[in-house]
């Protein structure tokens, strides 16, 4: 998400002065290549003046206002033989609207926020700044899950949102739903059926081959090691505290109480065609962790709420002696270690702010035998 919102941001201030607006037309009109150069010069001071008046831009008209544009004069404007004054009036309105819809700011954030990986996000980092103006520390997570949703009431990795319509509905928001001041430019019944359909989603099954009679022995192993808290049902109650089990404490700690009040004030004074307000809190803080049972667990590689933990073998290891560093965005698996093989474009750095791999002992003083049959289990839930 991190990289959509940045590109949005890189878009729309970087066009933002003459010089950038010749390069990006030049881009987008590589069939007019020949020409291009030619006409910039005869409209160049035109161009500018249109730039400098802005009379489209976030500057002068307030954000979640959006220009009315008719996408058959779009497409009109980027025909051959239409001049450069109109193109760049119309991409003035298009990233002014980008802007509005994604609630970006009229200045960039003088720090944007470093990426987080394929599989990664600081979704509510980024809500809280755009939609509640609460600039939070940075605390990217792994995606949560999206099968068995229907077995719990309170959803995320802190079980911090009642109902997962109302995390949908903050989401769509976040992913750029225009918003004008309090009336949000959305079709609620749109993101009540995509919620009912995840709500039948169920995990998936181990598609490789698995060990039988090592999964056997792995079944008491599961029994004494895992299913204290990931065993049986999913529940509610099933929250423990970072320093309960030792793993990194940022993305409890940032989901604070006010930041609670601010969305449960937030989704009150919401409007939305379909919409009803709920009639109770929706969102609390819990700065506590979610233990969900571990169906499908051989495809939520890597592992931990920050996905910072490659591996099942790796987990299964003492802390201290996990990999600081990894590449993420592999799509090979590795079938021995139950997880991800350590390729990507995307370098996991442990050491970072968010990113500890620490904590989770649980099963690192099995013998290599034993962390190898329960390894087999997992793969049968």
């Amino acid at each position: 998400m991190e990289e959509f919102f940045g590109s949005i941001l890189a878009a729309t201030f970087k066009t933002s002065d003459p010089v950038n607006m010749k390069k990006f037309l030049g881009i987008y009109l590589n069939a007019e290549a020949k020409t291009f150069d030619a006409k910039w010069q005869n409209q160049e001071q035109q161009i500018i003046a249109i730039m400098r008046d802005d009379a489209f831009g976030a500057k002068r008209v307030p954000v979640g206002e959006l220009h009315k544009i008719d996408n058959a004069d779009v497409r009109q404007s980027f025909e051959p033989g239409v001049d450069l004054a109109a193109r760049t009036t119309a991409m003035l309105k298009l990233f002014h609207n980008m802007r509005a819809a994604l609630h970006v700011p009229d200045q960039p954030p003088e720090k944007a926020p470093p990426s987080s990986g394929s599989g990664r996000n600081d979704a509510f980092g980024l809500l809280a700044a755009g939609l509640l103006n609460l600039p939070q520390p940075y605390s990217p997570i792994k995606f949560g899950l999206v099968w068995n949703i229907d077995k719990r009431t309170w959803v995320h990795w802190d079980g911090n949102t009642k109902s997962p319509i109302a995390r949908n509905l903050l989401a769509s928001l976040g992913l750029g739903a225009p918003l004008h001041g309090k009336h949000a430019d959305l079709q609620f019944e749109m993101v009540k059926r995509q919620t009912d359909l995840t709500e039948k989603i169920r995990p998936p099954l181990y598609p490789f081959a698995i060990d039988r009679a090592a999964a056997q022995r792995g079944a008491p192993l599961f029994a004494s090691n895992c299913n204290s808290c990931h065993g049986g049902p999913e529940s509610d109650k099933r929250l423990y505290s970072a320093a309960e089990i030792g793993t990194d404490p940022h993305r409890a700690g940032m989901f604070t109480q006010k930041l609670a009040d601010g969305f449960n004030t937030f989704l009150a004074e919401l409007e939305a065609e379909g919409y009803r307000p709920p009639k109770e809190v929706g969102v609390r803080s819990t700065g506590k962790y979610f233990a969900a049972t571990l169906s499908g667990v051989w495809a939520r590689s890597p592992y931990l709420h920050n996905g910072s933990v490659r591996t099942m073998q790796d987990l299964l290891t003492p802390s201290q002696q996990r990999e600081m560093r990894f590449h993420r965005g592999s799509h090979v698996f590795d079938e021995g270690a139950m997880g991800y093989t350590d390729e990507g474009a995307y370098i996991l750095d442990a050491t970072a702010s968010g990113n500890s791999n620490s904590g989770h002992d649980y099963g690192t003083k099995l013998s290599a035998a034993e962390k190898r049959d329960l390894i087999e289990y997992l793969k049968t839930l």
